[in-house]
């Protein structure tokens, strides 16, 4: 049974994801997840376990490289990095709203 996903913030960060795994040119089981979700804006409750466990564990690794490069850029302000650290802001910050709505998401 496939549930319909309607909520456009959550379809918008979906999609992010999936494009990020075609510039990436990365084909594993997280890329065709995502693409799946995000060209018929559904999913079953196969595809709701391993989103969530994507999220969980991109946001770890995540949250990991935004603290990092944080300490790196206050140990060399010469290099410019806040663009950088500003994208991977917006990244965990979409992580964290797909989490949530999987969370609640009975399926």
């Amino acid at each position: 049974m496939y549930t319909k996903i309607e909520n456009q913030r959550i379809l918008e960060i979906i999609h992010n994801i999936a494009e990020d795994f075609r510039f990436s040119s990365e084909y594993e089981k997280y890329a065709q997840l995502f693409y799946a979700m995000d060209s018929t804006h559904t999913l079953d409750k196969k595809m709701h376990i391993d989103a969530l466990e994507y999220v969980k564990t991109s946001k770890q690794e995540l949250k990991a490289s935004i603290a990092w490069q944080e300490k790196f850029q206050q140990e060399n302000p010469q290099i410019e990095k806040e663009q950088m650290i500003a994208t991977m802001k917006v990244i965990e910050k979409e992580y964290d709203e797909l989490e949530t709505y999987l969370t609640m998401l009975n399926v």
